[in-house]
């Protein structure tokens, strides 16, 4: 087993390659440096084998298994988190190197180790076979040094069935991964039994119960529960000022409250929306639509109804003040999944519908692309002597049954699989407890993963915990789902450029958007403030966006 942060460390013990490695990261890689020579010639070496291969290269199969006749050894980088098992330890992938002859030289580092080492890598061109995982590489770490990465569309439509069909039924998987260029240089992946809504809003359904109130299903509703719950002494213990109505934590927080104003945020890009009408991209502090929702927050902050530390405290913070022991004291809130959130008072807590604005808009932001899907999954570099056996064992493991495998853990260990198909759960091994115990025996950060329609729906997830608990709190806000703006490509220089003009306009926004809330103004403030955005740049970020946007809508 190889550990990447020795094989990099060992890197620096030579002054040599040191000044290699400054010189690679001083040019960027513009194909002057020594390390884009040796990448040219290892591309070239890829293309000779390749083009070996399809003349009828004997040790290797185009179909069926195993893919080669000899066994042959590819180096894979991959991230292991603390909690992580060692993958050569893993059944699974075990049971893959016997189907396939394929042996797989695993080198890793830890989460922390990784950044460092992965800089080392790139600027030294000393290069695994394959970045394996999504948290191994950023799109930027491909976009800025394609010349060390094979694309990957021939591989795919020559040798890759599994994926094919993948993207065949979800087309997105595709566009997702094709760059600017035309060219595919890493593999997508789809996760299965996702919830098609993102974060949900909650709200304490015994303070409605103890005040005898309906749930909210408007925003003018709402104010009136939590303005009863400010000052009514909702949870019963009779001091009527321990409650807080609404918390939360800065501004990323607050801003899925916009919702029911019919506009709804992303994952990957905060501020920025997919407009439900003219499929535009939307920058949300700059729409009108916004103002009006600072304006009504402004008079929940005013009035003590919104959590006076919303700017000031983190995440743990509003955590703590859910989970008081004694007493409920949180009203109503936003999270993932309802249940684990608001513990050890779960059982006061419901899902809260999304409500209709002041427009009827009833919106739920949608799960982004990043929760369904993911990218830069399996990245064949220029290194890797085999890339057509990299591409047959990367769609094997795309096959149904190992990507419910990678995603959940072994067949025999954590799932059951019965004779008819169906899958189900085994207990965690005494002593361990199964949240914990199934992330230490999975690897659903890596790889190229897709399950179709027909194994999932044999698939039961255990009930009232996990992605279980997750899918019933799905079952009240799926229809209200609204489209996120897609996960698109960027080009360098489009990165370039949204990486610069987004530091000053984030800081603006963020600073706006506090002393709104605090002292109202907007009104008063709105024109000068639009004029502002658009002299740090928001036109033209609007333009990168929506140019992005064109870009991934006519990929096929």
């Amino acid at each position: 087993m190889n550990h990447l942060w020795k094989k990099a460390g060992a890197l620096l013990l030579t002054a040599g390659l040191l000044t290699s490695i400054l010189a690679g990261c001083g040019n960027n890689n513009n194909g002057s440096s020594e390390a884009s020579k040796e990448t040219e010639s290892k591309a070239n070496s890829s293309a000779s084998t390749s083009s070996g291969a399809e003349a009828g290269n004997e040790n290797f199969n185009e179909t069926g298994f195993p893919i080669v006749n000899e066994k042959v050894t590819l180096s894979f980088a991959y991230v292991k988190s603390a909690n992580m098992r060692d993958l050569n330890e893993n059944a699974m992938f075990q049971k893959l190197e016997e189907t396939t002859n394929v042996h797989i030289d695993w080198q890793y580092a830890g989460d922390a180790d990784w950044p460092e080492q992965k800089s080392l890598l790139l600027a030294s061109g000393d290069l695994p076979d394959v970045f394996f995982g999504s948290n191994t590489l950023k799109d930027m770490d491909i976009m800025t040094n394609l010349d060390y990465f094979v694309p990957l569309e021939d591989y795919i439509d020559k040798y890759c069935t599994n994926l094919q069909a993948a993207y065949e039924a979800e087309p997105i998987m595709r566009k997702m991964i094709t760059s600017p260029d035309g060219h595919i240089y890493t593999l997508s992946r789809k996760l299965p039994l996702r919830p098609k809504g993102c974060d949900v809003p909650f709200i304490n359904q015994k303070w409605l119960d103890n005040l005898g109130l309906e749930m909210p299903t408007t925003v003018d509703e709402w104010y009136n529960v939590l303005k009863a719950f400010k000052e009514q002494d909702a949870n019963g213990n009779g001091d009527p000022n321990d409650e807080v109505p609404l918390t939360g934590s800065g501004m990323f927080d607050w801003i899925r409250y916009t919702n029911a104003w019919g506009i709804t945020d992303s994952l990957e890009e905060n501020l920025l929306a997919l407009d439900q009408k003219t499929k535009k991209p939307v920058f949300i502090p700059a729409d009108e639509r916004y103002k009006e929702c600072i304006e009504f927050f402004h008079k929940l902050y005013s009035e003590g109804i919104m959590d006076q530390e919303f700017f000031t405290q983190d995440g743990s913070m509003a955590d703590a003040k859910l989970k008081n022991e004694e007493v409920s004291r949180v009203g109503t809130g936003i999270a993932w999944e309802v249940k684990s959130q608001t513990n050890p008072h779960s059982d006061e807590y419901v899902v809260m519908p999304p409500l209709a604005g002041p427009n009827g808009d009833r919106y739920i932001r949608g799960n982004d692309a990043t929760i369904i899907y993911g990218r830069n999954e399996f990245t064949v570099t220029t290194a890797c002597e085999y890339p057509e056996v990299a591409m047959r064992w990367a769609d094997a493991y795309a096959d149904d049954d190992i990507s419910v495998q990678s995603y959940w853990g072994p067949y025999g260990e954590v799932l059951d699989k019965a004779d008819d198909g169906t899958i189900t759960f085994l207990d965690p091994p005494e002593g361990k407890n199964g949240d914990v115990w199934y992330w230490e025996v999975t690897c659903r950060d890596h790889g190229p993963k897709y399950i179709s329609p027909e194994t999932e729906a044999k698939i039961v997830l255990p009930e009232g915990s996990g992605d279980g608990a997750k899918l019933e709190c799905d079952e009240i806000i799926k229809d209200f789902v609204a489209e996120p703006y897609p996960l698109v490509n960027y080009t360098e220089e489009q990165m370039d450029e949204i990486s610069k003009l987004t530091v000053d306009i984030y800081k603006y926004v963020e600073e706006s958007w506090a002393n709104w809330i605090v002292n109202g103004g907007i009104e008063n403030d709105w024109d000068g403030y639009i004029a502002q955005l658009n002299q740090m740049g928001l036109e033209r970020l609007m333009e990168i966006y929506q140019e992005a946007l064109d870009s991934y809508n006519s990929a096929s």
